[in-house]
């Protein structure tokens, strides 16, 4: 009797958090997405879709020499730089012909910035949701090869009834809605076998998809936004599939993936 061979495994979907997340992963060979919705991913599809490649840093102080270096503005604080962490400051460069930022956060830009050689790994949030997740689903079946999510999550915030303050002195990051809700809607563009997190992920996403600005502006990442006089930050964040554009790690630099 002939036999038959076995069919081969599908790749699976999974969902992991912040940089201890990628580590995993990247030691798993999988092809990692990191979602930071508010805001290092958000300002790095606009970016990348403006022209623009991000080298995203871990330091503050070593991301100055490193602009330095490579001939890049760094990123500062908004109203108070020319490129900062918001979307915004990547709509008006002009004609502005120096298209290189350093930019450092404490989720986002950290995990980025802890890629290295053959690793695979793309940017994602709302504005380029679907982009993502087509993209990354036909390579994990190209190559074989499972697909972390990572929510980066958020410095622990503490809610004084006043307002919203992050505890500084809080190793540990928390979980950030805006970053769930991201991984859900990329997640839900991928034909994969998900594993319970990232399926319950997609389930949740899915109700939620005609309250992602109100649900985004109510936790603590929004709050702070908000209450900064940064709501449009959180508005365009919300926004989803403006972008086709899949901004790509590599070398320490995040462009958009080429043809």
């Amino acid at each position: 009797m002939k036999r038959l061979r076995n069919k081969p495994a599908v790749p699976i979907v999974k969902l992991d958090w912040n940089i201890e997340g990628v580590g995993y992963a990247l030691k798993n060979r999988d092809i990692v997405v990191i979602v930071d919705t508010l805001r290092f991913s958000s300002a790095v599809v606009t970016a990348v879709a403006n022209g623009f490649a991000i080298y995203p840093v871990a330091d503050q102080e070593a991301g100055k020499d490193l602009a330095r270096a490579v001939g890049a503005y760094q990123a500062g604080k908004p109203g108070k730089a020319k490129y900062t962490i918001s979307p915004h400051s990547y709509l008006h460069a002009g004609n502005d012909e120096v298209r290189k930022v350093v930019l450092f956060s404490p989720n986002g830009a950290t995990c980025a910035a802890s890629v290295k050689g053959e690793d695979i790994v793309y940017i994602g949030c709302m504005l380029n949701a679907r982009a993502v997740g087509l993209h990354v689903s036909a390579l994990a079946r190209t190559i074989d090869r499972n697909v972390t999510l990572i929510a980066a999550g958020e410095q622990r915030a503490i809610d004084s009834g006043e307002r919203v303050v992050y505890d500084k002195r809080a190793a540990n990051n928390v979980f950030a809605i805006e970053d769930y809700l991201a991984c859900g809607a990329i997640i839900s563009n991928m034909a994969l076998q998900k594993n319970a997190e990232a399926r319950f992920c997609e389930l949740a996403y899915r109700p939620a998809k005609r309250e992602i600005k109100d649900l985004m502006l109510g936790g603590f990442s929004g709050m702070y936004l908000v209450q900064h006089n940064m709501r449009e930050d959180v508005d365009f964040a919300a926004r989803l599939n403006v972008y086709d554009v899949i901004p790509v790690v590599r070398n320490g630099r995040i462009e958009a993936l080429s043809d």
